[in-house]
């Protein structure tokens, strides 16, 4: 089961083909967005896109931030922030997430994602 990160999923949206086929390739598995990956997606999309990204994202189980959740984020904020200058609070909730619901987070920036008790999805997005 997976929780796919937000740059992920934008490569998916803008048609890139080697992100798309991976993406089909386990359209037979759950897989899973944060309400933050929703809202960043939101944030860039253009009027002329609203219907295909809504499209695409009918197509996912959105996970909600509960306050386990937010918990847990702001303690990997805690722990990671200094070190890692990098790092942002909305990583550090989908991190939680993924943590939370035991999700295997598949992302392109692992840097961003120093959490060693979450499962990073490190093989090719490519099918």
């Amino acid at each position: 089961m997976y929780l796919i990160d937000t740059n992920v999923l934008i490569w998916v949206l803008r048609g890139q083909p080697e992100y798309v086929r991976w993406f089909k390739s386990i359209d037979q598995l759950p897989v899973y967005l944060s309400t933050i990956t929703v809202a960043e997606i939101y944030k860039n999309v253009l009027p002329g896109e609203l219907v295909q990204t809504e499209d695409v994202l009918n197509g996912f189980s959105i996970l909600d931030v509960t306050m386990p959740i937010a918990k847990q984020a702001g303690l990997y904020w805690q722990q990671f922030s200094k070190k890692y200058k990098n790092l942002h609070i909305l990583d550090c909730v989908i991190a939680a997430t993924a943590k939370k619901h035991d999700l295997k987070l598949v992302t392109l920036n692992i840097r961003h994602f120093p959490m060693s008790d979450i499962v990073l999805y490190k093989g090719k997005l490519t099918a």
